[in-house]
């Protein structure tokens, strides 16, 4: 790990540990750099603001828990691993849900399934078929999903199982669903009697 990483390491955890006693609002950066026994201007020289050091946070530990997960069949299974650790970590991701806007939790979580989408996307081979500009809104529109669908798990206080949600969109991101619903008017044709109200 280098000098500039250790540092960055250093500094989100000192802001980690202030987050388990303090409201996200209420910590500055002079209390961060207190905290961690470093200037303001070492802060500043490894991130922008405190909104910055919670990206940094989202992004250097979820990137390892998603693996190999860049498959239209295995993207489940990282969102899996993230909720498994985003409960372990309960206090931290339920305080950073305290503000919305750049580099809040909602902004990080829907850039990376957006990205992920993309990916998953150009893997399947989505490009031969696809433009560019529509490859972007079909992922847009599934990270507005899954995002959504993620951070009222967390502001619910993540209590319950998130595998059975979590079964039911990759059933929806698969087809499964909207096959099924498509299927029961045509079920419905063969079973019901004519003149018979149920």
């Amino acid at each position: 790990m280098s000098n500039s990483d250790f540092t960055k390491f250093m500094i989100a955890r000192g802001f980690k540990q202030l987050l388990e006693t303090n409201s996200f609002l209420d910590i500055s950066v002079g209390d961060i750099a207190r905290h961690c026994k470093i200037s303001r201007n070492t802060f500043y020289y490894h991130f922008r603001d405190k909104y910055d050091v919670i990206s940094w946070i989202f992004y250097t530990e979820i990137t390892p828990l998603i693996g190999d997960t860049l498959s239209i069949d295995q993207w489940g299974n990282g969102m899996r691993a993230l909720c498994h650790y985003m409960q372990a970590n309960k206090s931290f991701y339920t305080n950073v849900l305290q503000f919305e806007g750049q580099n809040s939790l909602a902004d990080c979580l829907m850039d990376f399934y957006q990205n992920l989408m993309q990916d998953i996307i150009l893997n399947a081979g989505g490009d031969q078929l696809l433009e560019p500009n529509q490859i972007r809104v079909i992922a847009r529109f599934y990270a507005h999903g899954m995002s959504g669908v993620l951070l009222d798990w967390v502001k619910n206080g993540m209590v319950r199982d998130p595998d059975a949600t979590i079964r039911m969109l990759e059933d929806l991101l698969s087809g499964e669903i909207f096959a099924q619903i498509l299927a029961i008017p045509n079920d419905r044709e063969k079973t019901e009697e004519p003149g018979v109200n149920l």
